[in-house]
């Protein structure tokens, strides 16, 4: 009994020792503890997004770890982008003011994101694949990387395991970078030139089309005749109303790049090769019968 009692008190001191060195922390800041300590994770479509790792003492600044999705329109391949954010919540807005952000790298939309603080800095995987590190921050055998800041300056700090300055956010300037928006590094500035009308925002418009809102756009193309109604019927009549055609449609009310007739063998203005030819093999044959050939 007495032994249980020992182990009880002994158990109770340690959680209270734990909470008691959780509760005297300095704020603001991280301790890494283990070759690669992870701070923050979103899965695939996660919930908890944007994630919140670190704030400064005051709580005027604050560091998430963000997911976003390609918007339509972007292009690229429809990647995920994982990358750290440090806010200004004492600005106006749902969100606050973007004063650094990590840079905008593609991630799969199928793996997790994970933030790591390891011997290399702090570290975004994508799965089990690194795709963005601090830069020259690399551990080495005798001073490890040990102590993540975020002073109220909104600046964030990476400290060796003697205290000195390792790395800063403030040496790599970057913000408000919206990844994954038209725009944002990586993406283009617009829609492709094929997801819009042709000749959209120009007065230069192909086949003499006029630009919208311009007097003749929006004018109805005259009605053609039917057939029998322009006055000859059969071949003729069709041939008629073709030639109509030729002379009225087009584009912006400009006739087609070529309408002019061509000898295709039909019968037009009342002769065609084929006649010319029988006319001129009887008038041969007459003339050498004349000749007595």
């Amino acid at each position: 009994m007495g032994l249980l009692s020992y182990a009880a008190m002994c158990l109770s001191l340690a959680f209270l020792l734990q909470s008691y060195a959780a509760a005297t922390a300095p704020t603001g800041m991280l301790e890494r503890e283990t070759k690669q300590q992870i701070i923050a994770s979103i899965p695939p479509h996660g919930q908890e997004n944007p994630v919140l790792f670190l704030t400064s003492p005051s709580g005027k600044y604050a560091a998430h770890f963000m997911r976003s999705q390609t918007a339509p329109g972007a292009g690229g391949l429809g990647a995920d982008f994982c990358y750290v954010e440090i806010l200004d919540s004492t600005e106006p807005g749902a969100e606050g003011r973007s004063v650094w952000e990590s840079e905008c790298l593609a991630v799969s939309t199928v793996n997790t994101c994970a933030l790591v603080f390891s011997w290399k800095g702090l570290e975004v995987f994508d799965g089990s694949n690194s795709v963005w590190h601090t830069h020259d921050t690399e551990s080495d055998d005798n001073n490890f990387l040990k102590t993540l800041q975020l002073v109220d300056e909104g600046d964030m700090r990476i400290l060796d395991k003697g205290g000195e300055l390792a790395w800063k956010a403030s040496d790599e300037p970057r913000a408000a970078q919206h990844c994954g928006m038209p725009g944002s590094p990586g993406l283009v500035s617009a829609m492709p030139p094929f997801a819009e009308p042709a000749g959209h925002g120009s007065s230069n418009l192909p086949f003499g089309q006029e630009p919208e809102g311009t007097g003749n756009a929006g004018v109805a193309q005259p009605t053609l005749p039917l057939p029998e109604a322009a006055g000859t019927g059969g071949v003729a009549g069709q041939g008629q109303a073709l030639e109509d055609v030729g002379q009225t449609i087009g584009f912006g009310s400009q006739p087609l790049v070529d309408n002019s007739p061509y000898d295709s063998g039909a019968p037009k203005h009342g002769c065609s090769l084929l006649g010319f030819g029988v006319a001129l093999g009887v008038s041969s044959a007459a003339i050498a019968m004349a000749l007595g050939l």
